[in-house]
């Protein structure tokens, strides 16, 4: 997965540790003084410190990282970007993507999910080939776009990319979401097995549904019973976040996304079957930290990726400033 061919589409995977490592009020408020006036009012408005301090480690990670990947990935045009200087536009359903200015000079997309004590960033690079694909305005945000403005639309019709990272709740209670959010084919698979793998795979199929959810930029206007993912047992393949605090994941490499019917649910199991059909240029992938935490992507594109994975220390942070 992580061999590079001359068609691959690069994907900077980041995990980040959601926890201030001893940080002073001083050394905070340098971070905070790195934010516009408004992202800066977003993380003050929590009244919880721990909130406070996620808030700007999420908005600060995004920033650091988005200006490596554009080096790393665009470094041959000598033209860097700032942390300071990224700018975000949002689409009709709140998915944040590149303002239309800095979309054309880095040709990024990215997106991101946090849960417990990490957050999961993905950011790719659109293909020249996927930039040139004819776009319509009409899920264009009408307070945010407008049809002489394409580039943050442009961003999500030439690539969709989405990832979640969903950290395990022992009090969940399963089988009531199973009913409501669920498909047939996923609940008949996920009950099929015994009772202590039952949640692991609950987790394994949600971060795969809010990871294609995230992509495609709808938010709940897109039925999670529209589609399902299928799992395989597969061997699993490892995955290094090479980094100073290096760690290892495991890939499920069998993920199979399907796309069904409005009345797949309400039909019978052979019926839901035949109403289903392969979801034509996506691919998706799970991974797996450990048993407390798992995590998805999902990409609007079936060519290689060439996957690069960091564990990124809260301390690079305060190194950027």
């Amino acid at each position: 997965m992580n061999k590079v061919t001359g068609d691959a589409i690069p994907v900077h995977l980041y995990l980040c540790p959601l926890n201030l490592p001893g940080f002073s009020a001083e050394q905070q408020a340098r971070l905070l003084d790195t934010l516009p006036l408004d992202e800066q009012q977003k993380v003050t408005r929590y009244r919880m410190a721990s909130a406070r301090e996620k808030g700007l480690l999420v908005r600060c990670y995004l920033r650091l990282l988005l200006s490596q990947a554009h080096e790393r990935l665009n470094g041959e045009a000598g033209d860097l970007i700032a942390p300071t200087e990224w700018r975000f536009d949002y689409l009709d359903k709140g998915k944040p993507v590149l303002s239309k200015a800095l979309f054309q000079r880095s040709r990024l997309v990215f997106n991101l999910s946090h849960s417990g004590d990490y957050m999961l960033l993905a950011i790719a690079r659109l293909p020249k080939t996927l930039a040139s694909k004819p776009l319509t305005p009409k899920s264009l945000a009408s307070k945010s776009f407008n049809s002489k403005a394409l580039g943050p639309e442009q961003q999500v019709r030439g690539l969709e990319l989405g990832v979640d990272i969903e950290r395990l709740r022992t009090n969940t209670n399963i089988h009531a979401i199973l009913n409501h959010y669920f498909t047939q084919q996923e609940r008949d698979a996920l009950l099929a097995l015994p009772p202590e793998r039952q949640r692991l795979r609950f987790f394994d199929l949600w971060a795969l549904k809010e990871s294609y959810i995230k992509a495609k930029g709808l938010g709940l206007a897109l039925s999670l019973k529209s589609f399902y993912f299928a799992l395989s047992d597969a061997p699993h393949q490892a995955l290094n976040f090479n980094g100073s605090a290096a760690r290892q994941a495991w890939i499920e490499e069998a993920v199979s996304l399907f796309l069904v019917g409005e009345n797949a649910d309400q039909a019978d199991a052979s019926d839901s079957q035949q109403l289903a059909r392969p979801a034509a240029g996506w691919q998706s992938m799970l991974g797996q930290l450990d048993d407390e935490y798992r995590f998805a992507l999902s990409l609007s594109s079936t060519q290689p990726l060439a996957l690069r994975c960091e564990m990124v220390s809260a301390q690079a942070l305060l190194l950027a400033e």
